[in-house]
């Protein structure tokens, strides 16, 4: 494999070995880096369709599952900016991640919309728009709920990761107290990852 720049040239979509396992007590789920190639690229599809494109900010206010892994490195091929909020943020909390960024689309946990959660009510003030996102035991699943400013913008190109493009941005919380908000290109979580070993496979939550 040639030397990887990019999030999406990070590990081989032909390798069998295992990238993820997801504990449960009934079926855990095993996932090779093959089958979660497959999966990032299905999903990127997904978002291209929505209307995601280049530089769109992506909140990604899922807990620690695959459907996170998946949405999270999704977005990313896409040329959008992963932006990963914890689930348990208030609603006012959710504005601000969501109105900093003028997010495009926030992933929500499956039954959010129905239950109006604090991250769909912060969405829908800034007309992001909504989608719940979830594991059906076939794929990850990408149900749009309200198109909001992506309306009428679906059917994008499904794009191809550049080193310098934006993969994800982080808050922190600054000097002042208010959080800022910190870009990371492909380049750098690729270069940070260099000093781990890359064969280790990843947990998520069941």
């Amino acid at each position: 494999m040639s030397a990887a720049t990019t999030l999406s040239t990070s590990f081989s979509s032909t390798n069998d070995a295992t990238a993820i396992i997801v504990p449960h007590k009934s079926n855990p789920l095993t996932v090779s880096y093959k089958r979660l190639s497959a999966d990032i690229l299905s999903f990127q599809t997904k978002l291209a369709k929505l209307g995601v494109s280049p530089q769109s900010a992506v909140s990604i206010a899922l807990p620690n599952t695959y459907e996170f892994i998946v949405a999270f490195l999704a977005s990313s091929w896409q040329r959008a900016i992963a932006a990963p909020l914890n689930a348990a943020y208030k609603q006012e909390e959710f504005e601000f991640y969501i109105d900093d960024l003028s997010s495009a689309v926030a992933l929500v946990p499956q039954g959010s919309f129905a239950k109006d959660g604090p991250a769909v009510r912060a969405a829908r003030k800034y007309k992001a728009a909504i989608a719940e996102c979830y594991w059906n035991g076939k794929e990850v699943v990408l149900d749009v709920k309200d198109e909001g400013k992506l309306k009428g913008k679906g059917n994008q190109k499904v794009e191809k990761a550049q080193p310098d493009d934006v993969a994800l941005v982080l808050h922190t919380s600054g000097t002042t107290g208010r959080p800022k908000a910190v870009p990371l290109t492909h380049k750098k979580p690729y270069k940070d990852d260099e000093e781990y070993p890359s064969n280790i496979p990843a947990y998520a939550q069941g």
